[in-house]
């Protein structure tokens, strides 16, 4: 004979369960549609019933996104003005975590073929100065510098981000600016040139390694 589960009453949805899923239900809409939602120490108020608490009323209007070029387009679209007119050969595209990012080739007149391609990607908080390059990290993808330091024992005027891996230092952060007639991808990536010709200068031995890390460049 086939056993049989009995399932003690209340365990299951109960009236309380419903009434909760539908002031989730509520709140959701209220947030979607942008109005006005009262706070409390403990959380949003769902109703008008409970006035026993002090509450900040927080204004109509839709949530931030966590993304700076939803929340600023105008900067998005300054910084695709100045791309353009810098360096049109650059494209614009996203990586799978969202942050946007610039990627394309350049070359230098100081060695045959010099052909660099950089990757040059968009902080989730940009713009801010908060380090060396500000908000815009630029790699190289091809030459690549990992093997270019494993092989001379390391580079000058080097960073590393999170994951170790290395990209340009490309400016002081207060040289770096956001929004401004050279905003701040072409303003990185004029820097990066920069470094890229003091590299190669470097590794022709006309200049030493003192003037290179030393940030006489």
């Amino acid at each position: 004979m086939a056993k049989k589960i009995f399932i003690p009453k209340g365990l299951l949805s109960t009236s309380d369960d419903q009434e909760a899923a539908r002031k989730r239900r509520e709140l959701r809409e209220r947030l979607l549609r942008g109005e006005a939602v009262k706070v409390t120490s403990q959380g949003p108020i769902q109703n008008e019933d409970n006035h026993n608490q002090p509450a900040i009323t927080v204004p109509e209007g839709k949530l931030a996104s966590f993304y700076w070029y939803e929340n600023d387009p105008k900067l998005l679209r300054d910084e695709k003005k100045a791309m353009r007119k810098f360096f049109p050969q650059f494209s614009l595209d996203k990586l799978g975590d969202k942050r946007l990012y610039w990627y394309g080739s350049l070359k230098t007149d100081l060695r045959p073929n010099g052909l660099w391609y950089l990757q040059a990607i968009y902080d989730h908080n940009h713009p801010n100065n908060s380090n060396y390059g500000g908000s815009i990290k630029v790699y190289s993808i091809e030459p690549d510098l990992e093997d270019y330091a494993s092989e001379l024992g390391g580079i000058p005027h080097i960073l590393r981000d999170s994951n170790d891996h290395i990209y340009i230092c490309t400016a002081r952060s207060e040289d770096v600016r956001a929004g401004n007639v050279v905003t701040s991808a072409a303003s990185s990536l004029a820097w990066a040139v920069k470094w890229i010709s003091a590299f190669e200068l470097w590794m022709a031995g006309d200049l030493t390694t003192s003037e290179f890390s030393g940030h006489r460049i």
